[in-house]
């Protein structure tokens, strides 16, 4: 459990205030006469607000209410430059799970692959839709292609255009 000590308008952890008086002896948890004695109070956390992705939630002053401190939050706006650089490692992340979904599937594209004419045809279309998927508005917040070899149950089926598998 955090505290606030009023004197200094810090936080500070149970662990802290027995380390910074190691000749007294502590109840677990710290009494309501300990946290008297010490200058403490119990330290609570208000609700962080809701954000969009160009915010970032920061921490606000702590406010004394009814004898309890609580830390408090803000959202503040993010800058353009975070914002770009948080942009350009998402995608990074993304095409890195496209390019090996693309060599998990390069089996299917071999010329001696056991596969039909159609099931190659699919596979085709689905590498296709994969390579194509940084072009595509969206990106990189659009969901990949899935693919037709990881059926999620028995009775789904796949659906080759929109490279999705279909529950019954």
């Amino acid at each position: 459990m955090n505290y606030y000590q009023t004197s200094t308008t810090s936080t500070v952890s149970e662990r802290q205030v027995q380390q910074a008086n190691p000749n007294t002896s502590f109840p677990t948890p710290f009494s309501s006469a300990v946290l008297t004695d010490f200058g403490l109070l119990v330290l609570d956390y208000d609700a962080k607000p809701s954000i969009t992705d160009s915010q970032k939630v920061i921490e606000g002053a702590i406010e004394v209410r009814d004898g309890v401190a609580y830390q408090t939050y803000s959202a503040a706006a993010k800058s353009d430059e975070k914002i770009a650089a948080e942009l350009a490692n998402k995608k990074t992340r993304v095409r890195a799970q496209r390019d090996a979904r693309l060599s998990a599937s390069d089996w299917a594209i071999l010329p001696d692959t056991a596969l039909s004419d159609a099931n190659k045809t699919i596979y085709t279309n689905y590498r296709t839709a994969l390579r194509d998927a940084p072009a595509q508005s969206g990106f990189p917040d659009n969901a990949l292609p899935e693919s037709p070899n990881e059926q999620p149950h028995n009775d789904w089926t796949y659906d080759a255009t929109n490279f999705i598998w279909e529950a019954p």
